[in-house]
């Protein structure tokens, strides 16, 4: 696929706008071909789109990769696609219920016994890598919302150091979500 097939499907009405957007996606094309394709007159939106669309998909990756957690001697790696998140929530939900071990696999394929201490680590650790990815994924949407030209919103990427408020914003919002977890961890020693 290059520009001018994607700008004759365009032309065609076999593509809207947000299938030439997803070509930018799937790197079928630059955000430029797609200004040139769709309309200087759209340039701006074209880009900030292109751009929720490009931390959208970084945001993704991120939480999908997973994460590590400290069992003991051993690091265990946990990915997170949906269907992981919601076993690992399942898991959860048997400590919860009055389950003191529950069998899981971690990424390296081994079934491990794990203790009701042990799945709670796995949890939080889940929960808080998603929360903050999450949250700063909508800060960072927020700030390219608020740029006015298309030279200020190239320039974003995921990963970047937020500016105030958006920094500050996040960091209240990260703080609820560690006392809501520490909070957790509590009931949970309260109930063991």
């Amino acid at each position: 696929m290059d520009k001018n097939y994607i700008a004759q499907l365009y032309n065609d009405k076999v593509l809207t706008s947000v299938g030439v957007l997803n070509a930018i996606q799937k790197g079928w094309i630059t955000t430029e071909d797609a200004v040139e394709i769709l309309g200087s007159d759209t340039a701006l939106d074209t880009i900030r789109t292109a751009k929720l669309l490009e931390i959208s998909k970084a945001c993704n990756a991120v939480i999908v990769a997973g994460i590590d957690v400290q069992i003991g001697e051993r690091t265990d790696h946990f990915n997170l696609a949906l269907e992981d998140q919601s076993n690992i929530n399942n898991l959860f939900r048997v400590v919860e219920l009055g389950g003191t071990e529950f069998p899981y696999q971690a990424d390296d394929g081994t079934c491990t016994v794990y203790s009701a201490q042990e799945i709670a680590q796995i949890y939080i650790a889940a929960q808080g890598h998603i929360t903050s990815q999450t949250a700063y994924h909508n800060a960072l949407k927020a700030y390219v919302n608020s740029l006015e030209t298309s030279e200020e919103i190239t320039t974003i990427q995921y990963g970047m150091t937020l500016p105030d408020p958006y920094a500050t914003e996040l960091a209240d919002k990260l703080a609820v979500a560690q006392t809501q977890m520490q909070a957790i961890v509590a009931r949970l020693g309260e109930t063991t």
